[in-house]
């Protein structure tokens, strides 16, 4: 088996939003559907207002690979505060039927790795518990966090007005990315992220694979100027990374 070419591998941060009224799947609403290359579509199914920036997928819409294409939202028309109509770009990849899907994708930026790298250590505690001084029963201790650390490369520490949140816009939800929602289930703990890893071997016959790890917390930040880098060291609150192959 080859070894892991970074070159192949692709890191995101992304947050926990799934649409403005936290359920992210809509629909087409045009009985005649759409032909390829259409950009402004009808939709129907949402609660609340869909955001300039925000992306989709829709059923049927598709790369040249045969997968589905990660629309950006350019404009969106409401009514009675739903949104019910939006302009999109790349244009639609294949024709879309009435009711075809429409899937809101989590808030992501990818992280520039450059010539740096991203670990995570996963660790059991073990007891091991003693029989008048000869070893005797095992048994598993307090679970642990998992650490990470990786660096990421920039050019800015902080995004212009309608940029592209930076990594540290993302980590700290402020600027650009005021608007992400933490990926945690309890409003009330810090704020967190998922930094996912994407890697998809060089070798057809190799199937693709993901890696996940979930509610990660930055907990030091070492800016070097001179590198133009970043090295971020936090925790995970999971005892190891999710891991999915195919």
């Amino acid at each position: 088996m080859a070894q892991i070419d970074l070159k192949y591998a692709t890191m995101y941060i992304r947050d926990g939003y799934k649409g403005p009224g936290g359920d992210n799947i809509g629909a087409i609403n045009n009985a005649a559907g759409y032909p390829s290359g259409s950009t402004s579509l009808t939709i129907t199914g949402f609660v609340g207002a869909l955001a300039i920036g925000d992306y989709v997928t829709i059923a049927g819409s598709l790369d040249s690979s045969g997968d589905l294409i990660k629309h950006r939202i350019t404009s969106h028309t409401e009514t009675t505060g739903n949104t019910t109509a939006i302009v999109i770009t790349p244009a639609l990849g294949g024709a879309v039927v009435q009711s075809a899907v429409i899937t809101v994708l989590a808030h992501q930026v990818e992280i520039k790795i450059g010539e740096g790298n991203l670990t995570y250590a996963e660790k059991r505690n073990m007891q091991y518990v003693r029989d008048r001084g000869r070893l005797d029963k095992v048994r598993e201790g307090d679970e642990d966090p998992v650490e990470v650390k990786f660096d990421f490369i920039w050019e800015f520490i902080k995004a212009d007005t309608d940029k592209i949140p930076t990594v540290e816009d993302c980590l700290k939800k402020r600027g650009n990315a005021s608007n992400w929602i933490t990926t945690s289930a309890d409003l009330c703990e810090p704020y967190c992220v998922d930094i996912w890893v994407e890697y998809v071997p060089p070798c057809a016959t190799d199937n693709p694979e993901t890696i996940t790890l979930q509610f990660f917390r930055y907990e030091e930040l070492a800016h070097d100027l001179k590198a133009a880098s970043v090295a971020v060291t936090g925790k995970c609150n999971v005892k190891e990374a999710t891991v999915v192959r195919g």
